[in-house]
């Protein structure tokens, strides 16, 4: 948005964001980890929000308590990006 009605412009985006893409609670939740997973923040305020094991891949770095991302959602993420990464790996052996 370019305009902003509130003070908190952060939160104005997450509310568009699931009125207009009609994202559950639970989705913003994981779009949110992965935000403050991706970002340049200290360790200190990952392991603050996120929990101390934030850096562990999917399932296995999820605080249920503090991200409110079901460990079945990361799970099947993992599942996805390694199939995936397999798949990439093998058409690049056959083209190589």
């Amino acid at each position: 948005l370019m305009l902003h009605y509130t003070k908190d412009a952060l939160l104005e985006e997450y509310s568009v964001a699931a009125q207009v893409w009609k994202l559950s609670s639970v989705d913003q939740c994981e779009i949110a980890r992965n935000s403050v997973l991706q970002s340049g923040f200290e360790p200190e305020f990952k392991s603050h929000f996120l929990g101390s094991c934030h850096h562990r891949p999917g399932a296995l770095g999820n605080d249920i308590r503090m991200t409110n991302v079901p460990n079945i959602r990361l799970h099947y993420r993992s599942e996805m990006l390694m199939s995936e990464m397999k798949l990439i790996s093998r058409g690049c052996a056959t083209t190589g």
